[in-house]
């Protein structure tokens, strides 16, 4: 009885005790999950990046600074080199516009091939130009005026003895308007500057007084006029004044040239209404000194002697590119730089 009463109470205290060591065993790996994370912790942090910067705000471009808004460091176009901007462009037509002058002087000896006595004659020329160039080429257009004024010239009729009657006063107050073309070939010598060398040709239309008058000697041996023998003279004002005024002392004289005589105006004689120009050489410096301006220096020698000249000539633009092509050329060459 006691025996079973014993084990009776052994199997209520297994039961009893069973739960209990089932509760504390369910809970060991509590314990350990909790030494790892003890363990865990125990470890040093790692170090944690600190946050980027909060991006600035965008803030939208009105439409008026769009343009200011665009790239300021693409490479612009580089500039044309101020150094070669005076070279000319290989078969181009160039034009230029502008003023000349030349003076033209007679050397005496020249006038002493026809007459005796005189004096050099120098002569002014003004006018404007037209250069016309390509490849090198000059061909300059000119409209010219010419001042022949010589004032008082006292001739002797050459290979006559020195009679009176052989002497003459010669005064003129010629003009002349010259229509004119130069053809002048270039060779470069150097930066902006060429040699020329060429001619010229042209007609001119003469208008204005030649006097000739014929001379005496005053009986007094006095007189205004000197002649290159030392005699002094005086220009007869009438037939009547001296021998020498008379025509019929004067070989193949069929007018009296007293009192101031003028020459007629003819084809031919002493007064031409046309007269030819003829410069046959013509050498000179011709000088690009910007892409709009070029200058000359020139010299020549034609039929009222020898000559040198300078001018100044400013450039049309003529280029007619692209779609501006119609409208340049309706409007006509302007006055600006061309090259």
């Amino acid at each position: 009885m006691k025996t079973r009463s014993l084990a009776a109470t052994l199997i209520l205290v297994v039961l009893a005790a069973a739960p209990l060591a089932l509760a504390q065993t369910a809970k060991k790996p509590k314990k350990g999950g909790k030494g790892a994370a003890s363990a865990s912790a125990s470890a040093a942090p790692e170090p944690t990046p600190e946050p980027a910067p909060p991006a600035p705000p965008e803030t939208a471009a009105a439409p008026e600074d769009s343009a200011s808004a665009a790239p300021t460091d693409l490479p612009a176009t580089p500039p044309e080199v101020a150094s070669e901007a005076w070279k000319e462009d290989s078969g181009k037509r160039y034009l230029f516009v502008g003023l000349r002058y030349r003076g033209n002087l007679i050397p005496k000896f020249l006038i002493n091939t026809a007459v005796d006595g005189g004096a050099s004659v120098y002569s002014n020329v003004f006018g404007l130009e037209l250069d016309s160039r390509k490849d090198g080429f000059s061909q300059v257009f000119a409209l010219s005026y010419a001042d022949y004024n010589t004032g008082d010239l006292v001739f002797h009729e050459s290979g006559k003895d020195s009679t009176p009657q052989n002497w003459s006063l010669v005064n003129s107050t010629l003009k002349a308007i010259y229509a004119s073309v130069d053809l002048l070939w270039s060779v470069p010598i150097g930066d902006h500057l060429d040699f020329e060398y060429g001619l010229g040709a042209g007609l001119g239309v003469i208008f204005g007084n030649l006097e000739n008058n014929w001379l005496y000697i005053a009986a007094s041996g006095q007189g205004p006029l000197t002649g290159y023998d030392g005699n002094h003279y005086t220009p007869c004002q009438t037939t009547k004044d001296a021998p020498s005024c008379d025509p019929l002392n004067h070989s193949q004289a069929t007018t009296a040239k007293v009192g101031n005589y003028t020459e007629p105006a003819g084809l031919f004689g002493p007064k031409p209404i046309l007269f030819p120009m003829l410069n046959i050489p013509q050498l000179g410096l011709r000088y690009k000194a910007t892409k709009e301006i070029e200058a000359r220096l020139g010299l020549g020698f034609g039929i009222t002697g020898f000559w040198f000249g300078l001018s100044a000539d400013y450039g049309i633009d003529n280029s007619e590119t692209g779609a501006g092509k119609a409208t340049k050329a309706s409007k006509g060459p302007t006055l600006h730089g061309m090259l």
